[in-house]
């Protein structure tokens, strides 16, 4: 069992947000699992070109750590996403790198995969909006979440003990998740989401190859 931390902090491996993950990777292998926690700040993500051609040739053009990342992600059977809220939402860091995934988001090959968000807050702003919504990218690529954790500090180690326990439980609670392969309802919001990514393709054939070979070969449309 592998479980993937991806951290969106410009804090590197400091700050508050690597902690919590790193605490819930840490419960995580003392489960069983093989952990591995990525920080995006030390790795070299261009923006999104808009470009299209994943999602009609298969493959993003740019020659960057994209390629390494996505094996990592398609390997893993969990995967933890953590981000500080800057200016109310997730940091530059990891939105640059979800916008990225577009094609795992139009070709979910996560299915059968796990996730949870965490995010950190400094008192402005709601935490549990960032959360929900990395715990609605990981349904985009296919992934079930189990959960999520939002805990307050301002400063590089001014976690509370509550936030570092919850976050030990959040990491067991992902591994029992995958050794039981559980089921959890599906949200009402990502059907919806869906069923307009499914008309998109299915209209847009032509641009979109790719994407109406992979769901045709499922028999999604």
């Amino acid at each position: 069992m592998k479980i993937l931390g991806i951290v969106g902090s410009p804090h590197n491996r400091f700050g508050n947000t690597y902690n919590l993950v790193e605490r819930a990777l840490s419960e995580s292998s003392k489960m069983g699992a093989e952990t591995k926690i990525i920080v995006l700040q030390e790795l070299n993500i261009g923006y999104c070109a808009g470009c299209g051609l994943c999602l009609r040739e298969g493959e993003c053009p740019q020659e960057d750590d994209m390629k390494s990342l996505l094996r990592d992600m398609t390997t893993a059977d969990g995967i933890i996403l953590g981000s500080p809220l800057y200016y109310l939402h997730v940091t530059a860091q990891m939105k640059t790198f979800i916008d990225r995934t577009l094609a795992l988001g139009h070709r979910p090959r996560l299915q059968g995969k796990y996730g949870a968000s965490v995010v950190v807050y400094a008192g402005v702003g709601d935490p549990h909006v960032a959360a929900e919504y990395l715990n609605g990218v990981l349904r985009a690529w296919g992934a079930t979440p189990v959960g999520k954790l939002c805990a307050y500090a301002v400063a590089p180690g001014e976690l509370d003990e509550e936030s570092l326990r919850n976050a030990s439980a959040l990491g067991a609670e992902l591994v029992q998740a995958i050794k039981e392969g559980r089921k959890y309802p599906e949200a009402e919001d990502h059907e919806r989401v869906r069923k307009m990514l499914v008309k998109l393709i299915r209209d847009r054939r032509d641009l979109l190859r790719a994407d109406y070979d992979f769901w045709e070969n499922r028999g999604w449309v």
